[in-house]
């Protein structure tokens, strides 16, 4: 009687596995027709991954990831298609599983046809906020891969902090899909490299290797041994020998084994089909790459009609039959009768997987009753834990009080140098004893030879006021820390498994410091993957040369507005010793020139401290934690820093009536006005009037401010001697306007920390600052950390830039040998004013003055009344 039973059992599971299968096959044919039929409609895509990794998808969203289309809680499964060129492939599986179901981001099946159109919420490539359930944007190849890294990064990191025995509410695992061209990019051997180090177990990447690329067999230019090299980065190398089979279960025991061991990241190499199912001739070629199928009515045909099934060797295929038959008959007429139409999803497939997403729901509310839970439980043992996790679950991940150490640190800055600053006076008094007294500076008393501290210095010290008290910030640098500041030990820790962390302090997953080691590219393509995991405010910091390295990865940030610290030190020529290559002289063009990122350069400690501000508004308000992850445009995005190695402050007060601190946040504002200002008055952005109108403006950013101040003082002095010559040699009956030993020049001193921000002002505030309507006030912009022709013409009529890359030596002897010296530049800036006397210049009738002189001739603002 019990062997009857056990062979009756037997017989139940062989026939329900036989039941699974069949519905699997469908579902692989059904995902693929989905995908061919977009391709198709749109003329344009991928459909070599889709049909190659359709059975891996449906296991995927099928069988193995915890996730929930209608609430994206945080410690969802992360699916990241790194291959994005294939995301035909997810945007099926999102409509099949009902992303955004109901909502005006549901990924219907009217978003499936109009993939790749203008305006369309299925485009090209996977953008993040563009499409309901897209973790990140994807395309770049490699860059996927990388970010998932950033992931499973944030979940370790969240884990140690705030998991508790009996609430794991942070232990969600990472999948991505990677191909040949992703394995190829550097940017991804750096991650995986990294992963292996931190021992990032949750982190499952599948590799479609079908050994095709664009241009043909991955022979002509990749015969590595992925496996070996993997394993040898301390990666745990698992293998699907035939990725091209249909039965869920092969893929589930593959991650079971992933799952199976907490020291390493593990790498499940899938032997593929590019283009499976697609008939001779396409699969297993280049050709099955990218472009729609010419024989996809075949395709259908063999897919989604009995004869076409019947035909078919697969016993498998012949239950299918069946299930089509059913399938037609069910449509009333509204098919041919023989094949299911283009566009369908047959009943059982959508029923199959609306299930997985209605259990989803169910675990995203379970997971919603732990927290509750897991604060009540809490609540008076650790008091500050439990707010800090709903503060950021509420989209506030900084302190109440994270302005107070700003404040404080601000506070005893100002006092040093309002004790050490002298005046720069606009108009000199004459005293008795010296009836012609030179133009001079007045310092206070100990003033000879104060020196600001170095920019990077301030950027240090106000990032560590930021990271002692606000636990949500985490970062790091390119192995260059000790240069750029930006690592606290003893405040941060080390984020390091325990095994790394031999002989250092506090070195375990909950440390908020992240050893990048030299991988700038990886670096900055992780902290988009913190970031777009949430509840955390990722920076990374290196040598502004060396975010070249990574400028695709900000590219992805800028698109996805990722709000990202990033801090670039040494900016410009001021590196000095170094060379041209290091001191990059076309960074900061090339940051300008990206939609969506902030750069700001500041000029003192004021200023800096103004751009700290600006990245932590962006976290320091409640808001709907959805907002991270919907598909909705939002305020925030990257903020670049750029400051320097050498001393970075103004060498006089200011004597406007706004703060550096301030100024920042309107991207450019009057540091040092034509006229003195009397204690007590204030200085009102309005449009000047009379003798308050300069006659020279000059604009500077960063140590240029400074520059621009001491070349103010220059002109002052040169200015007065002048106009006392002419006072000497006038004979005429009308005595002249200026009285004698006074300068003949108005000048005014713009800082302008962030173009960005700048454009973003009234066209009233920014007239008040730029004077462009005012015809007769000459303005030149001053930066050495940026190259001619990029966009200084906007601003102002001249410019004094870099024509070229930089030189080695000492910065005071480069920047002599480069003419960014207050002598030099004052007579550039004198030559101009002088010249600007004898004829209405022409927008460029002089041509480029080559090395010696870079004042060049260029359009006045655009924009002007």
């Amino acid at each position: 009687m019990a062997a009857t039973e056990a062979a009756d059992l037997s017989k139940l599971k062989a026939a329900s596995m036989e039941e699974d299968l069949v519905l699997d096959t469908l579902s692989i044919y059904t995902i693929r027709l989905l995908s061919a039929d977009m391709v198709d409609k749109a003329s344009s895509g991928h459909l070599g991954t889709p049909f190659g990794c359709a059975p891996l998808a449906n296991a995927l969203w099928g069988k193995i990831m915890r996730f929930s289309p209608f609430q994206r809680w945080i410690n969802r499964d992360r699916f990241v298609l790194s291959a994005g060129h294939a995301s035909a492939l997810l945007y099926v599986m999102l409509h099949l599983t009902g992303n955004g179901l109901g909502g005006p981001y549901e990924v219907s099946m009217e978003r499936l046809q109009q993939f790749r159109q203008a305006g369309s919420s299925t485009p090209g490539h996977p953008e993040f906020r563009m499409t309901s359930g897209v973790e990140v944007t994807t395309g770049p190849l490699g860059q996927g891969f990388a970010n998932a890294v950033g992931m499973a990064i944030a979940e370790a990191h969240l884990a140690a902090r705030f998991n508790k025995e009996g609430f794991a509410l942070f232990d969600n695992y990472t999948f991505v899909l990677a191909g040949d061209g992703c394995l190829m990019e550097g940017v991804c051997s750096e991650a995986a490299s990294l992963a292996g180090h931190l021992k990032l177990h949750k982190l499952i990447v599948f590799y479609d290797d079908n050994k095709v690329t664009i241009d043909g067999g991955t022979n002509l230019a990749f015969s590595e041994d992925t496996a070996q090299i993997f394993a040898a980065k301390g990666w745990n190398v698992l293998h699907i020998p035939n990725g091209d089979v249909h039965d869920a279960a092969v893929y589930e025991k593959a991650v079971a084994e992933a799952k199976s061991q907490t020291e390493k990241p593990s790498i499940i190499i899938m032997r593929t089909t590019i283009g499976c199912g697609s008939g001779s001739g396409i699969e297993g070629k280049a050709k099955a790459h990218g472009g729609k199928f010419s024989n996809i009515e075949e395709i259908r045909a063999n897919y989604f009609s009995p004869e076409g099934l019947r035909k078919s060797k697969n016993p498998v295929d012949h239950r299918l039959a069946e299930v089509i038959e059913a399938e037609l008959g069910s449509l009333n007429g509204s098919g041919n009768g023989k094949i299911l139409p283009k566009f369908y999803v047959p009943k059982a497939v959508l029923k199959k997987f609306r299930l997985r997403g209605d259990h989803g729901d169910e675990l995203a509310c379970e997971w919603n009753r732990m927290v509750g839970k897991y604060c009540r439980t809490f609540r008076e043992s650790d008091p500050a834990l439990v707010q800090d996790l709903e503060d950021r679950m509420r989209g506030k991940y900084l302190m109440d009080d994270w302005r107070a150490s700003l404040d404080e640190y601000l506070k005893k800055e100002t006092k040093v140098l309002d004790a050490k600053l002298g005046t720069l006076l606009n108009m000199v008094e004459p005293k008795q004893e010296e009836p012609r007294p030179p133009f001079k500076r007045l310092k206070s008393d100990g003033a000879i030879g104060f020196k600001n501290k170095a920019g990077r210095i301030y950027a240090s010290e106000v990032l560590k006021c930021l990271v002692q008290h606000n636990p949500a910030i985490i970062g790091g640098a390119a192995d260059v820390a000790s240069s750029c500041g930006s690592h606290f030990p003893d405040l941060q820790g080390h984020f390091l498994p325990p095994s790394r962390g031999q002989g250092l302090h506090d070195a375990s997953y909950a440390g908020r410091y992240i050893h990048f080691g030299v991988r700038e590219h990886a670096m900055l393509s992780i902290l988009n993957g913190i970031c777009s995991y949430s509840l955390m405010i990722p920076y990374g910091a290196t040598f502004t040369v060396f975010f070249q390295y990574g400028l695709p990865a900000i590219r992805m940030a800028a698109i996805s507005k990722f709000p990202i610290f990033y801090i670039g030190t040494h900016d410009s020529i001021d590196l000095g010793e170094d060379g041209p290559t290091h001191q990059p002289v076309e960074v900061l063009p090339q940051l300008r020139a990206m939609p969506n990122l902030l750069v700001i350069r500041p000029a003192d400690v004021n200023e800096t401290v103004g751009a700290f501000e600006v990245m932590a508004e962006q976290y320091a308000s409640f808001r709907d934690i959805s907002q991270y992850v919907d598909p909705k445009p939002l305020s925030r995005r990257p903020i670049f820093l750029m400051t320097c190695r050498g001393e970075l402050g103004l060498p006089y007060k200011t004597n406007a009536g706004i703060s550096g601190r301030e100024g920042v946040k309107r991207g450019a504002y009057v540091v040092h006005d034509c006229f003195d200002i009397t204690s007590g008055s204030t200085h009102a952005s309005q449009l000047p009037t009379g003798s308050k109108v300069p006659d020279i403006i000059l604009i500077g950013s960063g140590q240029d401010v400074g520059l621009c101040m001491q070349t103010k003082e220059l002109l002052l002095k040169w200015s007065s001697a002048f106009y006392e010559q002419l006072h000497i040699s006038f004979d005429g009956p009308i005595p002249l306007p200026i009285s004698v030993n006074q300068p003949c020049l108005k000048i005014r001193i713009v800082s302008m920390p962030c173009w960005e921000l700048f454009d973003e002002q009234d066209q009233e505030y920014q007239e008040s600052v730029l004077l462009s309507n005012y015809t007769d006030v000459l303005s030149i912009y001053v930066e050495k950390a940026a190259t001619k022709n990029t966009g200084h013409d906007k601003y102002a009529q001249y410019s004094v830039l870099m024509p070229s890359f930089g030189l080695s030596g000492k910065s005071a002897d480069v920047e002599r040998k480069l003419e960014f010296t207050a002598d030099f530049v004052a007579s550039k800036v004198w030559a101009a004013w002088l010249e600007r006397g004898r004829h209405v210049p022409q927008a460029a009738d002089t041509g480029d003055r080559g090395f010696s002189t870079w004042v060049s001739r260029m359009h006045r603002r655009a924009g002007g009344n």
